[in-house]
């Protein structure tokens, strides 16, 4: 057999593997986006969470930030992508992400405020870090409320927004998309 027919045979019997595992979708989703504030301080927002497939009951997925403005707090949490937003395209980011996952508990939360002030409740208010960092888990499931489930009747999606301070400020909105595999796929994402 040629050395030519030996590779051929050996690349033939890796790239199925190769494929399995690059399909594999433990990935983290990511968000970025520069903004500039009314006063002029420009801010590199930048969010990663994984995995952003998770199975069909739902899962945990870890989240961290960086390059937020300090002075103002932000919402992260689990929430329904409002009709219009394209996700990755800040000028389409009009709407209020929501409604979103209920359950601000300390301890399997889906949802985090993140703000230097000094308040809020244990657990589910952390501060921002160095350089406008955060890090959190948040347990997410597909059932938003009632009737309301994503990858069935909305698209939902891991989001940053400014906090109550600043409620309709659009400048602060990222976007990271989870999806949830179907039941028949979900023991291959534990």
């Amino acid at each position: 057999m040629s050395t030519l027919a030996v590779t051929a045979a050996a690349l033939a019997a890796v790239l199925p593997l190769a494929g399995t595992a690059a399909a594999t979708p433990q990935w983290p989703g990511h968000a970025h986006r520069t903004v500039t504030t009314a006063d002029g301080d420009t801010f590199h927002l930048r969010l990663k969470a994984g995995p952003a497939v998770l199975p069909a009951g739902g899962g945990t997925v870890d989240v961290k930030g960086a390059g937020y403005n300090r002075a103002q707090g932000v919402f992260l949490a689990f929430c329904v992508i409002p009709e219009g937003v394209r996700v990755g395209d800040p000028s389409t980011y009009t709407a209020l992400p929501g409604p979103c996952l209920g359950g601000r508990a300390a301890q399997d939360g889906s949802s985090r405020r993140i703000t230097d002030t000094g308040t809020g409740t244990p657990g589910v208010t952390i501060p921002y870090e160095d350089g406008g960092r955060f890090r959190a888990t948040l347990n997410l499931k597909p059932e938003i409320s009632d009737g309301v489930v994503c990858g069935e009747t909305v698209r939902c999606a891991i989001v940053t927004r400014a906090d109550f301070t600043a409620t309709n400020e659009r400048l602060y909105d990222q976007y990271i998309p989870v999806h949830f595999a179907s039941a028949g796929l979900a023991g291959q994402y534990k």
